[in-house]
């Protein structure tokens, strides 16, 4: 149930990367079953300018890619290659966290930028006459742009995009064999609290949820050396923490643990409510 995360920037070269990788993969008996999930008949139906316009329709877009690809890592003895632009790195985590629930491999290609050329002849093909439905498959430059200054370059240090394997533009062939090793021969990642039961407020919740409570706990460590228990300002919330002792590290990751573990179960308001509800929860578990 390994899984390949595609992303890149537009006329990177995803898909013929994605399909590269698929037609190699298939081919291997220890592999087993590949599936390939892949934006690229909506953006055809509906036209990338028209999704990438609509914050609606690009979250539509996310939410299907992404339960395609929970309900193919379901599927045992499969590998599912995901060609889409993927472009925030919240979302990346989130699907990180599919692959922890399921207890399998997983892996990100980044497919860097196309040649200036290319990016110009496409744009300016994309304002000719001809034929409406090529027309409507191009990138307007506007919506070029923006995607562009949007793309969250993924970085190998983060769990969520590691092991990263970059592909430059149409230079040579994929690593198709180191790909392949780290699918099948790394340990899987390991389930734990955080990928049991996802809310499904915002599309980077669980991305939000882990990176905030992280800083909190280190803005109340930095006022803890200190020696500051009470009234222990927190950026981005009205609420202070007031402690009446001087909390352990250990304890307050363990409270932190706890916290994110309860989000799964009762989701709030949505990741602008983080800080405040996990601030109430460190006055109220370690009082």
């Amino acid at each position: 149930m390994p899984l390949v995360v595609f992303c890149g920037t537009p006329l990177s070269g995803k898909s013929d990367r994605a399909r590269q990788l698929y037609d190699h993969l298939s081919q291997l008996p220890e592999c087993g079953k590949c599936v390939l999930v892949s934006d690229e008949e909506k953006l055809a139906s509906q036209g990338p300018n028209n999704i990438y316009r609509s914050s609606a329709a690009e979250k539509e877009l996310r939410a299907w890619l992404k339960s395609e690809v929970q309900r193919s890592l379901s599927s045992p003895d499969t590998v599912v290659l995901l060609d889409a632009a993927n472009y925030i790195k919240g979302y990346r985590y989130e699907l990180h966290c599919l692959s922890k629930q399921f207890r399998t491999t997983h892996l990100v290609v980044e497919c860097q930028d196309a040649p200036e050329a290319v990016v110009e002849r496409h744009l300016q093909e994309s304002g000719t006459e001809g034929d409406e439905t090529a027309r409507r498959r191009k990138y307007s430059r506007e919506i070029y742009i923006e995607l562009m200054q949007r793309f969250e370059q993924p970085d190998a240090n983060n769990r969520w995009d590691s092991p990263l394997f970059k592909v430059p533009y149409q230079e040579g062939g994929l690593p198709l064999e180191a790909i392949k090793d780290a699918l099948l021969k790394r340990v899987a990642l390991k389930a734990n609290l955080s990928t049991q039961s996802q809310p499904t407020t915002t599309d980077n919740f669980l991305y939000e949820l882990d990176c905030q409570t992280q800083e909190i706990i280190r803005q109340i460590q930095v006022a803890l050396q200190s020696n500051q228990l009470r009234g222990i300002k927190i950026a981005g919330s009205e609420v202070q923490v007031n402690l009446i002792r001087k909390v352990p590290i250990a304890e307050l990751n363990r409270l932190r643990r706890q916290f994110i573990n309860y989000t799964r179960t009762h989701p709030f308001g949505g990741k602008d409510s983080i800080v405040s509800a996990f601030v109430q929860f460190i006055n109220k578990s370690a009082s």
